[in-house]
């Protein structure tokens, strides 16, 4: 049953799922520098191969999403929040392990990846689709924005520090941080919805109840058209993600500690994003928040794209870190809000899988693209790329019903 009282400070499941999320983004803002940091200087990986490690965890969605998605909403959700840390804690912590024995491999990283990857699709399936279920949708800007606030202070932090472990105790022995955090991730989730109400029994084959969340997510205009138009917005991401830190050490000679400041300025730029999301869709509707997010964002990738070509390559690099997380973070808060207000919570589960089977299908082919542009036209080249397709977006955006949204 859903807690509807008045503030979410007393909503205990709410407390606890935003306590356990905390404590294990705080641990994979480590990973998200560590692990391609350590293909980049331990195992000088070329971009082709980059390419593969970002496909590693995109390529999950595709294969184990939708029926994901089915057995999310067959389930109650603590469990699988709970069983999905404790795999990805045993997973990422192999990695300290192996370089302590002196066998760190590419095939190794991409295979944690790859099942850190499945489980995660698990893990953020269930946790976008238990929030409903523990908050009442007037307070659900409030709790994402809360959540996403929370994420973004650990980014401001937790990149720099993340940059520092790199620096001093080595890429992979900084990914135990993340292990760890999962743990008490996992600890922190024991009491997180567990008011849920029991999901309903039912003979239907799995199959069928996919095809019920594919049918409700293309019969909607808005969550349609918002799926369209975010494919544009993840092949952009996948491009960017390839290629960027390889711009970084490669291009602009950065060392692992100065990354994780500039990575930190994108956690600086959410905090603010996610700030004042809310207040923005309130003034001028989320439809119009969705469109200033995104061109934010736009200007953003494009100063990175320009360091290095005109003045001081790392105030580019930091100010287009800044406004990528101001933006993102306008634009991803009101979006996923609302999703889950235009979205019935029973279907919930199976709509978002279908939903991130299209995008992460998107994300893999910007992956696998991001390495074979790096290779041939350039890393710069590809980052530009990457821009374009966020253009494309915002004028797909433009020009269609998502404008006009409001939750």
């Amino acid at each position: 049953m859903r807690n509807d009282n008045s503030s979410l400070w007393r909503n205990h499941s709410f407390l606890r799922l935003w306590i356990a999320q905390a404590v294990s983004n705080a641990g994979s803002k480590v990973t998200e520098v560590a692990l391609p940091l350590t293909a980049v200087l331990v195992l000088r990986a070329t971009p082709a191969q980059m390419g593969l490690l970002s496909i590693a965890g995109s390529l999950p969605n595709l294969l184990i999403g939708l029926p994901a998605g089915v057995w999310i909403d067959r389930s109650r959700r603590r469990p699988i929040l709970v069983g999905a840390d404790i795999g990805r804690a045993l997973l990422l912590g192999s990695i300290p392990v192996a370089a302590w024995l002196g066998g760190v491999t590419f095939l190794h990283l991409w295979i944690v990846a790859f099942l850190a990857g499945i489980l995660s699709v698990f893990f953020q399936i269930a946790a976008m689709a238990v929030l409903p279920a523990v908050v009442s949708k007037e307070q659900l800007v409030e709790a994402n924005s809360k959540l996403s606030m929370t994420d973004s202070m650990i980014a401001l932090s937790g990149s720099g520090a993340a940059g520092a472990l790199v620096q001093f105790l080595s890429a992979p022995k900084a990914i135990l941080v993340d292990a760890i955090s999962y743990l008490l991730s996992a600890f922190a989730l024991g009491g997180a919805g567990e008011n849920e109400e029991a999901p309903t029994r039912t003979q239907r084959s799995i199959w069928h109840e996919v095809w019920e969340g594919i049918h409700e997510l293309v019969r909607t205009p808005l969550l349609r058209m918002l799926t369209i138009t975010s494919t544009l917005g993840v092949l952009s991401t996948g491009l960017h993600n390839t290629v960027q830190m390889l711009f970084f050490v490669n291009e602009l000679q950065f060392s692992p500690a100065l990354i994780g400041v500039i990575l930190s300025c994108n956690g600086a730029g959410a905090l603010a994003g996610a700030s004042v999301a809310g207040q923005l869709a309130a003034r001028m509707r989320v439809g119009n928040a969705l469109v200033l997010g995104k061109l934010i964002w736009i200007v953003g990738s494009a100063l990175i794209v320009s360091a290095g070509l005109m003045g001081n390559a790392l105030f580019y690099v930091l100010l287009g870190q800044l406004l990528i997380g101001f933006g993102v973070s306008v634009y991803f808060i009101n979006q996923l809000s609302l999703r889950q207000v235009i979205t019935s919570v029973h279907l919930l589960g199976r709509v978002t899988a279908a939903r991130r089977f299209v995008l992460f299908g998107m994300a893999v082919l910007g992956a696998a693209l991001g390495g074979y542009l790096g290779e041939t036209i350039g890393l710069r080249a590809t980052l530009l790329a990457a821009t374009t397709s966020l253009c494309a977006e915002l004028l797909l955006i433009l020009n269609s019903s998502v404008r006009q949204a409001q939750v």
